[in-house]
C-alpha cells in the first residue's frame, strides 16, 4: 500500500513538472484562495480561541447584573456591572467560588514628576484578583487579599509588561520604586506577565493595576460620589469555580444569593439578577460578542467562498486535463489498472497541487495579516494580539488545503476513470467531436461559480453600502470645525470652587486664540457616552412598583448647545444665573421628552435622580444627538448646568472658523498656561473621532471589497476559461457550420448564448442563495437593509457584464476558425 502511495506521488510530481503552466495558475489560484482564508483564520484565531493568560481559564466565569425592570433604552448594554456593596455580599456569601475578585475599568490618572503632564491608565483590583485569575507575576510580586482589610492603607501598583516595555524600559530597578499618581505615591511591586491584560481580550496592554482600597486617591467626580451606592454597577466580578462545580450550579447558586439582596434592599435591587459566563466568552465584551462572532462568520463565510470559486475553476481546469489524458488512462485500464486505482492516482494529484497551494497560501497570508491588522481599532497597539502562525493556524491551513484537494479533485478524476475505453482507443484519443451537450458537467460548474460569485459580491456590496451611509450619518450636531481636549481636574485635587474658576478661564484663554468661535466645557466630551442614571418623575419616587428610567447624564457650561451646533426646539438655554443656590435646572434632548412625556410638553416638569432627594425642573429640549457610536438607538440624555453639578473629570469643545487642527496646539498652550501640572489628554478634531468610530465599517467593507474583486475576477476567469476550452474542443464543428455557409456574427451569437444563458442561471441561483444569507448579516449593516434593491441590481449588472465580456473573447476567436484546417484537423 506505501509502495503504490509512494509511485502515485512520484507519478503525480512528473505530471506537475512536465504542464508548468498548469501547475502555475493552479497554485496560484490556490494561493489566493487558502492565503486569505488563513489570513482570515488568524484573526480569528487571535480573537476568539487564544484563551487568556490565566491559569485553567475553563474554571473561571464572570458575572454580570441584569435589570429586567428599569426601562433602558440601550439594548447593546443589558448586562452590566455590579455595585461595590453587592460585590461584598455576593463574596462573602457564595459557596461555588474558591475566590470572588473584582476590576474597575481603566481609569486616567495623572502621572506626576515628568518633564510634561502625562497620564496612566489604572485599574482598581481586589487583593486576590491576581491569585484568583492564577496570574504569576513576571518580576516582583503582586497584591494580597489582606490588604483589602484596611482602606487607604497598601499604596502599591502592579505594572503591565507592556507599559513596563514602553514606558519605563524593561528596567528590573525600577521595582520597589515610587511613582505618583494624581497626587499619591505608589509603591511598584511586580511586573505582570507578558500578554496579560486583565480580563478582557481586546483591552490596551500599557496599563497598571492598584488596590481598590485606594479608590479614595484614584476616583474624582460622580465616580467617587457614587462608589459605595449599592445601584451604581461599576464592578466587573471574575470568579474561579471550587472543583465540581459547573457554570449552571454556580448561576443558580448566585442567583439565589442576588435574590435575598433582593428582598432586603428592595429600593435597590429589586429586579435585578446575576448571569453566569465562562471567562473565555465575556473576555471579548458579553454584549458585543454576537455582534464580533457575526463579523468574524461574514469574513471566513466570503473567503470560504472565494476559495470555492477558485476550486471550480481548478475542477473545470483538471476536466480539461484529463480530456487530454483520455489516452493515456485508457490504455492504463486496459493494461489493468481498476478505476479506483486511477482515481487515487488522480486525486494524489490534486492533493499534491493543493499542498502546494497551501505553502504558497501561507506566503499570502503571511503578507495578508499585516494588511489585516493595518485595520485595527485605535485603542489596539502593536502587540496587543498574537497574530503568530501558531498550531491552531498551521493546523487549519493544513486541513483546508487537503479538503480543497479532495473538493476540486474527486469530480474530474471519478469522471475520467469513467471513460469508455473502446470508444476513445477508437477515436485515437481525439476529443473534438464532443459538443457542449455532452458537457453539462463543466457548465454546472460554471453554473456554481457564478452563484458563488454574485454571493460574495452581494455581501461586498452591502457592506460598502452600509460604509457609505455610515460616512454621511447626522450626528445631531455641526461635527465640521471642532475638536476637543480631556482633562482631569480631581487629579490634582481640585475643589469645587477652583474647578468653577479653572473652567472660566479655560474657556476665556481658548476664545483668546484667533480663529476660535465659541468654546465650552462638557462632562462628557464629544461621542464620550457619560454617567447613566435612574430617574422618576415627579411623584414617583416613592412608588415601590416604579422603577424608574435609565438616563445618560451631561453637566455643560453655558454656551455648549451654541458650541455643539444643538437645535434648541423648546425652552431655553442655561445662564449664568443658573448657579448653587438657584432653581436646580435641566434640559433634557428630545428622546428623553418621547421617552417620560410622551405627548406632553416636557418644559416646566420636574423629576429626580435615584441618588438626589432634590427635583430638577426642565428649562429647555434640545435635539437629539449621537452620544456614544454611530449607528445607535436614540439614546435619552439629561444635561445639567456645570454650576449646579460639579464634574472634575471634563472636555474643553471648542469650534474654529476653519480647519481645526492648526489651532489644537495654540489652545492646548494657552490652556496649559493656566496649570502647567494638568496633563490635557487626546487632543481630536472631531472628525477624527468619527473616523476612528467608523473603522469597523472602514475594515469590513475593505476587506469584503476586495474579496468580492477577488471573486469577480476568479469567477470571469472561469467563464473564459470553459468557454475557450468549448470552443477548442467544437473547432470541428465551427469549421462545417462556416463550411456550410454560417456568418462570424451567427457562429458569435451561438457560443455567447451559450455563455450567457449559463450567466443567467448562475445569477438566479445566486440571488435566491444570497437573500437569506444576507438577512443573517442585517445586524452588521447601517442604514441599509440585507435585501437592498440597489446592491443586489448593481452586482447583477456587473457581473453579467463581466461575463459577456468573458465570453465575447473566446466567441470572438471562434468566428476566426478556418474551415478548411479545422476539418482537415479532424
Amino acid at each position: 500500500m506505501l509502495d503504490n502511495l509512494k509511485l502515485d506521488i512520484q507519478g503525480g510530481a512528473r505530471n506537475l513538472v512536465k504542464r508548468p503552466g498548469f501547475t502555475f495558475v493552479a497554485v496560484l489560484s490556490l494561493a489566493l484562495g487558502i492565503g486569505a482564508n488563513t489570513a482570515i483564520f488568524t484573526i480569528i484565531n487571535a480573537v476568539f480561541l487564544h484563551p487568556l493568560p490565566v491559569e485553567e481559564p475553563s474554571r473561571l466565569a464572570e458575572m454580570f447584573t441584569r435589570d429586567t425592570l428599569t426601562i433602558d433604552a440601550n439594548a447593546n448594554f443589558q448586562l452590566t456591572g455590579t455595585s461595590l456593596p453587592n460585590y461584598e455580599d455576593y463574596r462573602d456569601q457564595n459557596r461555588v467560588f474558591s475566590g470572588l475578585a473584582t476590576v474597575t475599568f481603566p481609569i486616567p490618572l495623572n502621572w506626576g514628576g515628568q518633564a510634561e503632564p502625562q497620564q496612566l491608565n489604572a485599574s482598581l483590583v481586589s487583593g486576590n484578583f491576581f491569585d484568583v485569575l492564577g496570574v504569576r507575576p513576571y518580576r516582583g510580586r503582586t497584591f494580597t487579599a489582606v490588604g483589602d482589610k484596611k482602606l487607604g492603607g497598601n499604596p502599591e501598583a502592579v505594572l503591565s509588561y507592556s507599559l513596563w516595555a514602553r514606558r519605563f524600559g524593561s528596567n528590573d530597578k525600577f521595582i520597589g520604586q515610587t511613582i505618583t499618581l494624581n497626587g499619591t505615591p505608589y509603591t511598584v511591586v511586580g511586573v505582570a506577565p507578558q500578554g496579560f491584560k486583565g480580563i478582557v481580550s481586546l483591552g490596551r496592554p500599557d496599563l497598571l493595576w492598584i488596590p481598590i482600597t485606594m479608590r479614595d486617591y484614584v476616583l474624582t467626580g460622580q465616580l467617587k460620589a457614587l462608589e459605595n451606592n449599592r445601584r451604581f454597577r461599576w464592578l466587573s466580578i471574575v470568579g474561579r469555580l471550587k472543583p465540581q462545580v459547573d457554570v449552571a450550579q454556580a448561576q443558580a447558586a448566585m442567583k439565589t444569593i442576588a435574590a435575598g439582596l433582593e428582598k432586603e434592599y428592595p429600593r435597590d435591587n429589586k429586579g435585578r439578577t446575576i448571569e453566569l459566563f465562562p471567562l473565555n466568552q465575556s473576555a471579548l465584551g458579553i454584549n458585543q460578542r454576537r455582534r464580533f462572532s457575526l463579523a468574524g462568520g461574514v469574513l471566513m463565510g466570503v473567503v470560504g467562498l472565494v476559495l470555492l470559486i477558485a476550486c471550480v475553476n481548478l475542477a473545470n481546469l483538471l476536466l480539461a486535463q484529463a480530456a487530454k489524458r483520455e489516452k493515456e488512462l485508457s490504455i492504463r485500464a486496459a493494461m489493468g489498472a481498476g478505476r479506483f486505482r486511477l482515481v487515487r492516482q488522480l486525486l494524489t494529484e490534486s492533493t499534491l497541487l493543493s499542498l502546494l497551494g497551501g505553502l504558497a497560501g501561507l506566503v499570502v497570508a503571511y503578507g495578508g495579516r499585516n494588511v489585516l491588522w493595518s485595520f485595527r481599532p485605535p485603542f489596539l497597539l502593536d502587540g496587543s494580539i498574537d497574530l503568530s502562525f501558531d498550531a491552531h493556524v498551521l493546523g487549519f491551513t493544513l486541513l483546508i488545503s487537503l479538503f480543497t484537494g479532495l473538493v476540486f479533485g474527486i469530480i474530474p478524476a471519478i469522471k475520467a476513470s469513467g471513460t469508455d475505453i473502446n470508444e476513445i482507443l477508437k477515436t485515437g484519443g481525439r476529443g473534438g467531436t464532443l459538443g457542449w451537450t455532452h458537457n453539462r458537467l463543466r457548465g454546472l460548474l460554471v453554473i456554481s461559480e457564478i452563484a458563488l460569485a454574485l454571493v460574495a459580491l452581494v455581501g461586498s456590496g452591502l457592506f460598502v453600502r452600509s460604509m457609505q451611509k455610515a460616512q454621511q450619518f447626522n450626528p445631531g450636531f455641526e461635527s465640521q470645525n471642532l475638536f476637543q481636549l480631556l482633562f482631569d481636574l480631581g487629579a490634582l485635587r481640585y475643589d469645587a470652587d477652583h474647578g468653577q474658576q479653572f473652567f472660566r478661564d479655560v474657556i476665556e484663554r481658548a476664545k483668546s486664540v484667533p480663529g476660535v468661535v465659541s468654546a465650552s466645557v462638557s462632562s462628557n466630551g464629544v461621542f464620550g457616552g457619560g454617567f447613566a442614571g435612574t430617574i422618576f418623575r415627579e411623584g414617583e419616587q416613592t412608588d415601590p412598583n416604579n422603577r424608574g428610567t435609565l438616563v445618560n447624564f451631561d453637566d455643560v457650561t453655558p454656551g455648549h448647545f451654541e458650541t455643539m451646533r444643538i437645535r434648541l426646539l423648546s425652552g431655553r438655554d442655561f445662564t449664568d444665573y443658573d448657579r448653587e443656590n438657584t432653581t436646580p435646572v435641566v434640559i433634557i434632548n428630545e428622546a428623553m421628552a418621547r421617552m417620560v412625556w410622551p405627548g406632553q410638553e416636557p418644559v416646566g416638569k420636574r423629576f429626580s435622580i435615584v441618588t438626589e432627594p432634590r427635583l430638577l425642573q426642565v428649562v429647555g429640549v434640545v435635539g437629539t444627538t449621537v452620544i456614544g457610536q454611530i449607528g445607535e438607538d436614540p439614546q435619552p440624555i439629561a444635561y445639567l448646568p456645570m454650576r449646579q453639578q460639579y464634574s472634575p473629570f471634563a472636555a474643553l469643545v471648542v469650534r474654529t472658523n476653519g480647519n481645526p487642527e492648526p489651532l489644537l496646539g495654540a489652545v492646548r498652550k494657552q490652556a496649559e498656561q493656566i496649570d502647567k501640572n494638568l496633563a490635557f489628554t487626546n487632543g481630536q478634531t472631531v472628525q477624527q473621532i468619527l473616523g476612528q468610530g467608523l473603522w469597523a465599517a472602514r475594515m469590513g467593507a475593505a476587506l469584503l471589497g476586495l474579496f468580492g474583486a477577488l471573486a469577480l475576477t476568479l469567477a470571469s476567469i472561469g467563464i473564459y476559461g470553459v468557454l475557450a476550452y468549448s470552443v477548442t474542443q467544437r473547432t470541428s464543428e465551427i469549421g462545417l457550420r462556416m463550411a456550410l455557409g454560417a456568418q462570424p456574427r451567427q457562429v458569435l451569437r451561438l457560443v455567447l448564448q451559450q455563455g450567457m444563458l449559463l450567466a443567467l442561471i448562475g445569477v438566479t441561483v445566486g440571488i435566491l442563495v444570497a437573500l437569506p444569507v444576507a438577512r443573517m448579516t442585517a445586524g452588521l449593516l447601517y442604514g441599509v437593509s440585507a435585501t437592498d434593491p440597489l446592491t443586489y441590481a448593481a452586482i447583477t449588472l456587473l457581473l453579467m457584464g463581466v461575463a459577456l465580456v468573458a465570453c465575447y473573447l473566446p466567441a470572438r476567436r471562434a468566428t476566426r476558425v478556418d474551415p478548411i484546417i479545422a476539418l482537415r484537423w479532424e
